[in-house]
C-alpha cells in the first residue's frame, strides 16, 4: 500500500494458509477406555474396556545436560563448554 492508495484500490488476497487445509482424516476408535497412575513407576497404564492392561508400544527416552564455564571474570575468550546425554 503506497501513500496514495485508497480502500477502495485494495484487492483482497486469499491467505496463503486456506490451500493447504484438508480435511480431517477419519477417526479411529482407540484400543483402551482408562488410563490410570502406576503408584509404582509413575507411569500410565493404559486399560481396556474389561480393566485388562494395552501394550501401547516401547519408546526411548533420553536425557541431556550442558553447562558453560569461564575462566576469567570478564568472560571473554576463556569460555569452555561440555554436552552429554543418555539415550534407552
Amino acid at each position: 500500500m503506497t501513500a496514495h492508495t485508497t480502500p477502495e484500490q485494495l484487492i483482497p488476497a486469499r491467505p496463503w494458509g486456506v490451500g493447504r487445509l484438508a480435511p480431517y482424516p477419519e477417526t479411529a476408535e482407540l484400543p483402551f477406555t482408562t488410563v490410570t497412575i502406576d503408584p509404582r513407576t509413575q507411569t500410565g497404564v493404559f486399560l481396556d474396556h474389561l480393566g485388562q492392561v494395552v501394550e501401547m508400544g516401547k519408546h526411548g527416552t533420553s536425557s541431556a545436560t550442558a553447562t558453560a564455564t569461564a575462566t576469567n571474570l570478564d568472560s571473554q575468550p576463556d569460555q569452555g563448554h561440555d554436552q552429554d546425554s543418555q539415550q534407552d
